[in-house]
């Protein structure tokens, strides 16, 4: 992974707190264009979030990741925001899709289990 699309709600997309670790690693993360960041987090606040699991907004939403594969040559999509993968369950595009929860939860896991 060198080049990692972002997605989360627009303060998650617009602060630097997963650029800093990631480029540190030599990786690049791209975030969607500001049309595209505020459609995502209406979408998380009004649907989403509420249990609201629409097909239309799935499509959406993958049609903004398509376009960052597309023109910003990203190679996998951090799902930042917890209730994402409610909707994104599964990688898309031949990319992988990263869930930061399943990612915490297995951390933690690991840390509570001495590994």
């Amino acid at each position: 992974m060198k080049k990692i699309g972002l997605l989360g709600t627009r303060f998650t997309m617009e602060a630097d707190f997963y650029q800093r670790p990631f480029e540190a690693g030599k990786m690049q993360v791209v975030v969607p264009d500001e049309a595209e960041r505020i459609l995502i987090h209406e979408r998380l606040f009004s649907e989403i979030e509420l249990g609201i699991i629409k097909d239309s907004t799935r499509q959406e939403l993958l049609g903004i990741v398509k376009r960052m594969i597309e023109t910003e040559g990203i190679d996998s999509l951090v799902l930042g925001c917890t209730e994402l993968p409610l909707i994104l369950m599964k990688d898309e595009f031949g990319i992988p899709f990263l869930n930061t929860s399943a990612i915490h939860i297995d951390s933690i896991v690991r840390y509570a289990l001495g590994d």
